[in-house]
């Protein structure tokens, strides 16, 4: 277990959205005195957390020592990241770089929570196993599901598949099933992590981020930080669109393709051979619109400068969606700005990822820090 400082933390989160950065350099960005910071990286690199690299040289006539650089080190921590949808179920042991050491991936049609949980308990230590990492440096286990939170911190709004879990309490039930410390979100407010630290949004301060699937989530991250809002249910943008009506989600697209008499059994199977059949152009279409209106009230509101979309929506139809959606150059005639860009996410295919991710936020963010600056290992 770990308990960086404030400053510890800051200097994690340079390295990895900047990569190797000399001491002077982080003296400088960080604004701290050269005794100050030999502290912080003395603290840790004893800690294994960050590591010496050559650097190349820049600049001048060549001559003298090279600097050297410090980056972070992939195996000062690991995660775990359980991550479960109507479809199937993916874990994997990931670096503190986020390179993915090992994983599985199983198909489920049971979604009980006891059939979930018994596959997921013995599969998430076989996928320790395999990683060959040092059990010690794993960090904890973060779970990511659909589904968005209640009144009740401790229970969550599932969707129709995983309607049996109405009795689950997240805090304390997942625990048991595995080793380490397990740490929940939802999956849109998971996949933002992820991207935030190793995609579309390294080096972006604010950013949202649209999840389709089966349904509609999200997340946004503001002066990058994760914003919950006061029911941790910011960027949950799916209500926006009542169920009663259709919606540009995953599931309305299987309904509408059943109603036409083609069976649909999991999101994956709309592949691009469909990308001529009438009922997915007309949903296409119409979601495209509907999307776009989400997408300018996100940037009308929280004036983003990426949107995202991704999710397990097939590869093929997000991609048209974002080309159709372009940059978003209308935003009304009174918007004098920039608009935001509009991205696919290259994360799509490692929700896993994300959920590793979140045990990972919560220990070195600094903007989710809220104690005193204290050093190194607790």
């Amino acid at each position: 277990m770990i308990n960086l400082g404030y400053n510890e933390r800051r200097l994690i989160e340079m390295l990895r959205g900047r990569g190797g950065m000399s001491r002077t350099e982080l003296a400088r960005d960080m604004d701290v005195s050269a005794p100050t910071l030999t502290r912080l990286t003395s603290s840790l690199l004893e800690a294994g957390l960050i590591r010496e690299a050559e650097a190349n040289r820049t600049g001048g006539s060549g001559r003298g020592k090279p600097s050297t650089a410090l980056e972070l080190a992939p195996d000062g921590l690991f995660t775990i990241g359980v991550y479960f949808n109507p479809d199937d179920l993916r874990i994997c042991v990931a670096d503190l770089n986020g390179k993915i050491r090992a994983e599985v991936r199983e198909d489920l049609s049971d979604h009980s929570f006891r059939h979930i949980m018994n596959i997921a308990a013995p599969a998430t230590r076989a996928v320790v196993a395999a990683s060959k990492v040092d059990k010690r440096r794993i960090l904890g286990c973060g779970l990511s599901f659909p589904g968005h939170f209640s009144r009740n911190p401790g229970h969550v709004f599932q969707i129709p598949q995983f309607t049996g879990w109405h009795d689950v309490d997240v805090d304390r039930d997942f625990q048991p099933f595995f080793d380490y410390p397990v740490h929940h979100e939802n999956d849109g407010k998971a996949v933002i992590l992820s991207e935030l630290y190793y995609g579309v949004g390294r080096n972006l301060a604010n950013f949202a981020m649209i999840w389709l699937t089966y349904g509609i989530g999200g997340g946004v991250v503001v002066q990058r930080h994760l914003y919950r809002g006061s029911n941790r249910n910011a960027g949950e943008f799916g209500g926006l669109f009542p169920k009663s009506h259709h919606r540009p989600s995953g599931q309305d697209l299987c309904n509408l393709l059943d109603s036409s008499g083609v069976t649909i059994n999991r999101l994956c199977d709309i592949d691009e051979s469909y990308s001529d059949h009438p009922i997915v152009m007309q949903w296409l279409e119409r979601a495209t619109d509907q999307l776009r209106s989400l997408a300018l009230t996100v940037a009308r509101t929280l004036d983003p400068s990426t949107i995202v979309f991704g999710g397990s929506l097939p590869a093929w139809l997000i991609a048209e969606i974002v080309e159709r959606l372009g940059s978003l150059e209308t935003l009304g005639e009174d918007f004098f700005v920039e608009p935001p860009e509009i991205r696919k996410s290259e994360l799509s295919e490692v929700p896993h990822l994300g959920a590793a991710t979140i045990p990972l936020y919560r220990a070195t963010t600094p903007s989710y820090y809220s104690g005193r600056a204290l050093k190194g290992w607790a």
